[in-house]
């Protein structure tokens, strides 16, 4: 399948088929495809300045949604993908420890960089790669209190809920403990909200207050490359190693992919609410997970076949996922429902 158009919760592909999009492309689609907010502010930035020189000289753009991830007293440091901003989080805990050990968690998705891989828990993406990656990790059961922290363990990082594995939501209470195990350790607490985070679970952050590093992606760019790992002042200080920045990328903080954030950021509070309210409507017809980060068991690809985009997840790929756009309709929901069967 190859897309030819998107809009709004609905894709065309080039022979002309219309599908009914339950992925939101990978979560990307917050506000929904294309969308005219999104896509006037990202022409506007076009007339300005469409690339600047990234960490040594910023455009005012991204110095304002730095700005404005700051807000409430973190500090934001950027990157292009999702697992950028997790590289960013585990590197900033082995500066701020000097501890390399990892605490992670069966069933975790965290990328698949080298760094970000070693604490993925899916085997078969890390196999191919074993010798390569960094590590010790400690692995343990999602949703289980891990007991004490290794000591050679410099962070825990945790999916507030687990995407890829199939939208698995931990028992109350697991986040907090976790929360009490790194202070007992002298170790920190990395929240990836790459999947959970800006409104997809009806909140701005599932993890509330309780990370010391916290992730975001996806959905922060409003279709273009985005990301960023958010931080305490004190940690962001562990990266003054010298007059230039060890970790950045040529197209870090791009104008256009920070103009699109500067509306996301505006909007997606005010669909919160409907993100609830909405992911109850998948929870009826069986979906189990958060908000809009629901799964069920089924097929996939008989879904895309009746029209309706969904994501195999599990590691075995026994469920499907939907992290359709905050705007979806209930009229949407209930169509796609229907053709999936």
């Amino acid at each position: 399948m190859i897309w030819a158009e998107a809009k709004g919760c609905r894709v065309v592909d080039v022979e002309g088929r219309e599908y009914l999009d339950l992925s939101g492309g990978f979560g990307v689609a917050a506000l929904g495809h294309r969308n005219p907010d999104v896509t006037a502010a990202i022409t506007a930035q076009a007339e300005r300045c469409i690339h600047a020189l990234g960490d040594l000289a910023e455009s005012d753009v991204t110095a304002e949604v730095l700005r404005r991830l700051g807000l409430g007293g973190h500090e934001a440091k950027l990157g292009v993908t999702g697992e950028d901003a997790v590289e960013i989080a585990l590197r900033t805990a082995l500066l701020v420890t000097g501890k390399p050990g990892i605490v992670a968690f069966e069933g975790a998705y965290h990328g698949s960089g080298l760094l970000a891989l070693a604490a993925t828990g899916f085997e078969h993406f890390r196999e191919p790669f074993a010798a390569w990656l960094p590590g010790p990790v400690h692995r343990f059961p999602y949703g289980d209190d891990p007991g004490p922290i290794p000591d050679d363990a410099g962070c825990a990082i945790v999916e507030p809920v687990q995407g890829r594995a199939g939208a698995r939501v931990p028992p109350d209470g697991f986040l907090e403990r976790l929360r009490e195990r790194c202070d007992e350790a002298g170790a920190l607490l990395v929240c990836d909200e790459i999947y959970t985070g800006l409104g997809r679970t009806g909140a701005m952050w599932r993890s509330g207050g309780l990370a010391d590093l916290l992730t975001t992606g996806k959905a922060l760019g409003g279709g273009l490359p985005l990301s960023a790992c958010l931080m305490r002042p004190e940690h962001a200080e562990a990266w003054e190693l010298g007059p230039e920045d060890v970790y950045t990328h040529t197209h870090m903080g791009n104008p256009l992919a920070c103009a699109a954030a500067l509306v996301v950021l505006e909007r997606v509070p005010a669909l919160f609410a409907r993100a609830r309210e909405a992911g109850e409507r998948f929870a009826a017809a069986g979906w189990h997970g958060a908000g809009l980060l629901r799964a069920r068991e089924g097929d996939a690809l008989a879904a895309w076949e009746r029209g309706v985009i969904v994501i195999p997840a599990g590691e075995d790929g026994r469920y499907m996922s939907a992290t359709p756009p905050l705007t979806i309709t209930d009229e949407e929901i209930d169509e796609a429902l229907e053709r999936i069967g």
